[in-house]
């Protein structure tokens, strides 16, 4: 007969181990500076990387800050902490099963963005491929982009942020952090383009164009529309029924 005594010993050595490796993890996603050997304090953004950061982030920060100021949403009191996450395995570490993503929005714990790798003198991103990302959607956007997920979850609080619908909360992250053609946009969504399907295409151009539909042709301001966001397939009959932008 087994003695379960050695079993109950072995179990609660494995679960304790276990906790100490989650609870490091989750001190590192709150706390990840310690992996970062560099960083720039510019336009009230904090930029970590694990390699030397080039003078041109300061343009490239200038620009989030620019598009950053666009909303009332962004109080500049609050700490605006990116990282750039230049090993492939690095960027995995925290973004866990999203790994192909440009990035992420850890809204819930640090409240850190966390970006994959980039060239950061130029201004872009580069993708899982490791080419860089297309040019309209540089670094700064994704910056931007990930940003206002942190601002959003600061202004609803966690557990209303967790509810917000995704099209609002992509769709407003992308209208101020990108500006697009919304007279092409609303066509592509009448002819039904792949682009404008954000699960196939992996862009929120459909999502930018509610929002911007909502804030730019009937006034509605952001506070409304994260506190009571309209239903989504109704807003969508309203765009499908507009002859024009």
């Amino acid at each position: 007969m087994i003695d379960p005594l050695p079993i109950r010993k072995i179990l609660h050595r494995g679960l304790f181990a276990f906790s100490l490796v989650a609870a490091a993890y989750l001190v590192l996603l709150a706390y990840p500076q310690p992996l970062f050997a560099y960083q720039l304090n510019h336009a009230g953004i904090t930029v970590h990387a694990t390699t030397p950061i080039p003078d041109a982030m300061r343009t490239t920060l200038d620009r989030v800050r620019a598009r950053l100021d666009r909303t009332p949403l962004v109080d500049p009191s609050q700490p605006q902490r990116v990282f750039i996450c230049s090993p492939p395995w690095l960027f995995t570490f925290f973004a866990r099963n999203n790994y192909r993503v440009g990035g992420l929005a850890d809204v819930f714990l640090g409240q850190n963005v966390f970006l994959r790798q980039s060239d950061m003198a130029s201004d872009r991103l580069i993708s899982p491929g490791g080419q860089p990302v297309a040019a309209d959607r540089p670094l700064s956007y994704f910056m931007t982009h990930e940003l206002m997920h942190i601002a959003q979850a600061r202004h609803l609080g966690r557990l209303r942020y967790a509810r917000l619908p995704r099209w609002t909360d992509d769709g407003y992250a992308d209208y101020v952090a990108r500006d697009y053609d919304l007279a092409v946009a609303l066509q592509k969504l009448k002819d039904d383009a792949p682009e404008l399907d954000p699960d196939r295409s992996g862009l929120y151009i459909r999502y930018h164009l509610m929002v911007a539909y909502l804030i730019e042709k009937r006034g509605m301001d952001v506070w409304t529309l994260l506190e009571r966001p309209p239903n989504q397939s109704a807003l969508e009959r309203q765009l499908a029924a507009l002859p024009t932008w």
